[in-house]
């Protein structure tokens, strides 16, 4: 009876996969680490400059890291990941001219795994703390 109770308490206290939540993709966690870098004003950061964006990304939609905001001529700026080459592009939009500028290659970000289940973090014993 008792490892019974053990059992049931130990199922619901198990974390499934809708309580930890989805992993994040590679794209999105490159786009948060990147995102910082870049606003209605333009890049701020020394990235390399590519000719163009890679013909089998062009099609792709990308993810948007920033938009033109307030500014009448400002950028706005798209993500596009190559998961093959494990390398991304920034593309940069707007301005006066509506010009486009394409940097890259960048690295993609790793993902950190889901965080571990901390829900029994047991109270430390009086004097050891």
């Amino acid at each position: 009876m008792f490892s019974l109770i053990i059992g049931t308490a130990l199922a619901v206290a198990s974390p499934t996969a809708a309580q930890i939540g989805p992993q994040k993709s590679s794209a999105t966690c490159t786009a948060e680490r990147l995102r910082p870098f870049v606003g209605p004003t333009g890049i701020r950061q020394s990235w390399p400059l590519a000719a163009e964006l890679p013909s089998h990304l062009a099609s792709s939609p990308g993810l948007v890291l920033s938009d033109p905001g307030n500014y009448q001529d400002g950028y706005s700026h798209w993500l596009f990941v190559d998961l093959a080459t494990r390398t991304s592009y920034v593309v940069q939009r707007g301005g006066f001219a509506g010009t486009q500028t394409v940097f890259g290659p960048l690295p993609v970000a790793n993902c950190s795994p889901a965080p571990p289940n901390n829900s029994f973090n047991p109270m430390p014993l009086r004097g050891t703390g």
